[in-house]
């Protein structure tokens, strides 16, 4: 990533950040007095002039900014790639590697769904489908909304059918998948993108107490690996692991999650919903034109 990238997702992080005394978001002043800089230095960042990252300086952003243990990880590996683009991304055969993560989703024989770095939904297979008795014609007519078909959208939208069926199981989950977010946003906060669905999501009611649960619950985030084990509203008792890999290419990000049963139960269920066939249903662009 080019130090203008950079400086301009500083800048957005300096924005999420709110004053409760004005009410306003944080000014140059404000985040340099928390984190020791001068406001020249954190005005050379944010512009993308400032050379030289140390550990020091980072490590005072990332302080600063509160962010979890996955999002101080993308925030460190940003101001350490000089041009990600070309030194990492520009040699990927970016169509080859949607293909291959594609393939993999219509062959799964459990609930699975893929994501790019916003959570939009890219692809998710029956099984999914089947096992959240979610309606395709419903999602794909999401896709002509603001937010899009997006997983933390559904996720959070109050009377939801997901929400509905998760049931108990619905705050770990939504919270764990906001984790996740926050970390899979943190390069593309300075985007038109992020912006618009940050605003759908502050209008659902339990938007921001999940975004600042993450380090008020003391909530484990040294993992992607989530189990779960709740009453679903539609199956009974269920206990699976949810696996996501992660893909690079020069678009982004490809997530593929995928639901592993941990009980004879959950198989038997899973094997049941996959044996009703059929492929990979597509939900949304890739890439997404915020990516390209």
């Amino acid at each position: 990533m080019e130090h203008r990238n950079f400086g301009r997702v500083v800048a957005a992080l300096r924005r999420e950040q709110i004053d409760f005394a004005s009410g306003h978001s944080w000014s140059q002043r404000q985040l340099a007095e928390e984190t020791g800089l001068t406001v020249r230095i954190v005005g050379k960042i944010e512009r993308g002039e400032q050379a030289r990252l140390d550990g020091a300086i980072l490590e005072g952003l990332a302080q600063a900014f509160q962010l979890t243990p996955f999002e101080r990880r993308e925030f460190f590996a940003m101001a350490s790639e000089v041009t990600d683009a070309s030194l990492v991304r520009g040699a990927l055969r970016s169509e080859d590697v949607f293909a291959q993560v594609w393939a993999l989703l219509d062959t799964l024989c459990a609930p699975a769904f893929l994501m790019d770095p916003f959570a939009d939904i890219i692809g998710v297979n029956h099984a999914l489908l089947a096992f959240h008795d979610l309606n395709l014609a419903q999602l794909k007519a999401s896709r002509t909304t603001a937010a899009g078909a997006n997983n933390i959208v559904l996720l959070l939208a109050p009377g939801g059918r997901l929400r509905q069926m998760l049931g108990r199981g619905w705050r770990p989950i939504a919270l764990a998948n906001m984790l996740q977010w926050r970390a899979m946003t943190l390069r593309y906060r300075h985007t038109a993108r992020f912006r618009q669905l940050f605003s759908a999501l502050s209008a659902f009611p339990d938007f921001y107490g999940l975004w600042a649960d993450s380090h008020e619950d003391g909530y484990d985030d040294y993992s992607r690996l989530r189990s779960y084990s709740y009453l679903h509203g539609a199956h009974g008792p269920v206990a699976y692991t949810v696996f996501t890999n992660t893909s690079v290419s020069a678009y982004g990000e490809l997530y593929l999650s995928t639901f592993v049963p941990q009980d004879r139960v959950t198989t038997v269920l899973f094997q049941k919903l996959a044996g009703k066939g059929g492929q990979a249903l597509s939900l949304a662009p890739w890439p997404h034109p915020s990516l390209d």
